[in-house]
């Protein structure tokens, strides 16, 4: 973490153009005007548990139903800017987009207290939204998983690319359906395997898709520890219904995981 550190001050004296509109700045990340146009609107109230803005006071999205999730912490809206970055990174493959928009996540939980503080720990595990195999083989890396592996290895918390599965990865992509059909497709869309439960060592599915990377121990952490219990942050690009985060929750939660919120870079915000 030592080493990191010192590399994450360097990257402060480094001048490099601004993802948003091309200015040069110092610190290879937005220019303060593009930053601001990712703030969200702090006089807008939100749903304490999935952040969408109130209607009349009650949330579109949860209002109705109580979520397998504890809370999600969002960096920005899903509009503008913001969609850009993301659509960059995710479909122009411009990996390069992961540290500017991990800082963003950064940010926002650090002003929550996702990382300890504010009476509530710091997570057990992090780990990612498992993406399509198709989506990995054609991108050739996983935008949520880059996220949490460069926010777990900045912030010292561990994390593991393995907890949860897709159990049907033939499945159509959320992108590719309506809302109604995102609110149905993911029930059971996701598993724990057994040794995630038991604490052993699972493969490394997302390293040997992406050309083996990474080592294994950075792929997938240090010692394992069964889920029983754990605090467990799952981390996602783009969140539209809930669907996917509540699929995921389901099956952390039955392994026997006893908290799980959502880290999430964008928001989709229904006028």
């Amino acid at each position: 973490m030592r080493h990191l550190g010192v590399w994450c001050d360097w990257r402060r004296w480094i001048a490099a153009p601004c993802p948003g509109c091309g200015q040069r700045v110092l610190g290879m990340g937005l220019c303060a005007a593009c930053a601001a146009l990712l703030d969200i609107d702090p006089t807008q109230a939100r749903c304490g548990v999935c952040t969408h803005p109130l209607v009349a006071g009650v949330c579109p999205d949860c209002g109705g139903w109580q979520p397998a999730y504890d809370r999600v912490v969002v960096a920005f809206d899903y509009q503008g800017l913001g969609r850009e970055l993301i659509r960059a990174c995710k479909f122009q493959r411009r990996l390069a987009l992961v540290g500017v928009l991990a800082d963003r996540l950064a940010q926002a939980l650090e002003a929550t207290g996702g990382f300890g503080g504010r009476d509530e720990p710091p997570p057990d595990w992090v780990t990612p939204v498992p993406a399509h195999r198709a989506a990995l083989r054609q991108r050739g890396f996983s935008p949520p998983a880059e996220v949490a592996r460069l926010l777990a290895r900045r912030h010292g918390l561990r994390y593991r690319l393995d907890l949860v599965r897709r159990a049907d990865d033939d499945a159509p992509r959320q992108a590719s359906l309506g809302r109604a059909a995102r609110l149905r497709a993911p029930v059971g869309a996701f598993v724990c395997p057994p040794a995630a439960r038991r604490g052993g060592l699972c493969g490394d599915l997302y390293g040997s898709l992406c050309g083996g990377l990474r080592r294994r121990s950075d792929v997938i952490g240090p010692v394992a520890q069964p889920l029983a219990g754990a605090r467990v942050a799952v981390v996602d690009d783009v969140m539209t219904t809930g669907a996917t985060l509540q699929a995921v929750a389901l099956a952390l939660k039955a392994a026997g995981a006893a908290h799980v919120e959502g880290w999430v870079l964008a928001r989709t915000v229904r006028r």
